[in-house]
């Protein structure tokens, strides 16, 4: 199953929802954000957007996508949460059917009656901590375990080279430990591919005539690093790449 779920906030405060009216409620007598389950068809913006109207009745303008949050609830299918936070709404607030609610100051929030696994996301939100992807699991309403991990930013390298050069490459790389992913070194791989150019007047070519066509095998080494290293990696590349004018693509993702 997937939902969502929205935090409004203004003046340092969120618009909870207090969950209190269903006679049937898995949530009933806890403290919420807003939000509900995705429709068939339904894609995970409209769903946010039609959630946030319905409970409340504002008018969704810009969001931010703060973390991905996986329920594991007994021996149910795993629920995929993605949570969101928004300061940007418009609109006339309505009562909500499903309960109360009401615009509580952020210091006061830990104090109302939440789910264990909420604390821990609200924490993250108040701290504005980057992207994350948060797993929960609960016997019943007791949680028994958790696990947080963190999006990291890369960029993907595409380099073509002769397949001569690939190791100095990799060396180079390697040197700073830029193509190690956790326990493993070295990770990267290679596609056999062709090049064709033609070599212009005034160049000092690696392979080529001047005022040829020219083909040749290559390969193309694909790795990826952390954002931050980026600029580090790509003068590793060509201080080891023997084109003079060395063919190299950079992707963020």
């Amino acid at each position: 199953m997937i939902t969502t779920l929205c935090y409004l906030e203004k003046d340092n405060k969120y618009l909870m929802l207090h969950r209190t009216k269903k006679e049937v409620d898995i949530n009933k007598g806890k403290w919420l954000g807003v939000g509900g389950k995705l429709e068939n068809g339904e894609s995970i913006e409209n769903c946010l957007r039609r959630e946030v109207l319905e409970e409340t009745g504002y008018k969704l303008g810009k969001y931010e996508f703060r973390g991905l949050v996986i329920f594991n609830y007994n021996e149910d299918e795993p629920l995929f949460m993605y949570l969101y936070t928004s300061e940007d709404f418009s609109g006339v607030q309505k009562e909500c059917d499903e309960g109360e609610l009401k615009w509580i100051d952020k210091d006061k929030i830990m104090k109302l009656n939440l789910w264990e696994g909420d604390r821990i996301f609200l924490k993250l939100l108040f701290e504005n901590s980057p992207f994350f992807y948060l797993t929960l699991d609960y016997e019943n309403d007791r949680l028994i375990g958790s696990k947080l991990e963190f999006k990291e930013d890369y960029s993907c390298f595409e380099v073509f080279i002769p397949e001569e050069y690939v190791k100095k490459v990799i060396e180079n790389l390697q040197r700073y430990d830029l193509l190690t992913e956790g326990y493993y070194a070295d990770v990267y791989s290679t596609v056999d591919t062709t090049g064709h150019w033609k070599t212009l007047e005034g160049a000092n070519p690696f392979d080529g005539e001047v005022g040829k066509q020219s083909i040749a095998s290559e390969k193309i080494i694909k790795f990826r690093v952390k954002r931050e290293f980026e600029e580090l990696a790509y003068y590793l590349v060509k201080e080891v790449h023997p084109y003079e004018s060395p063919f190299i693509n950079v992707f963020k993702m």
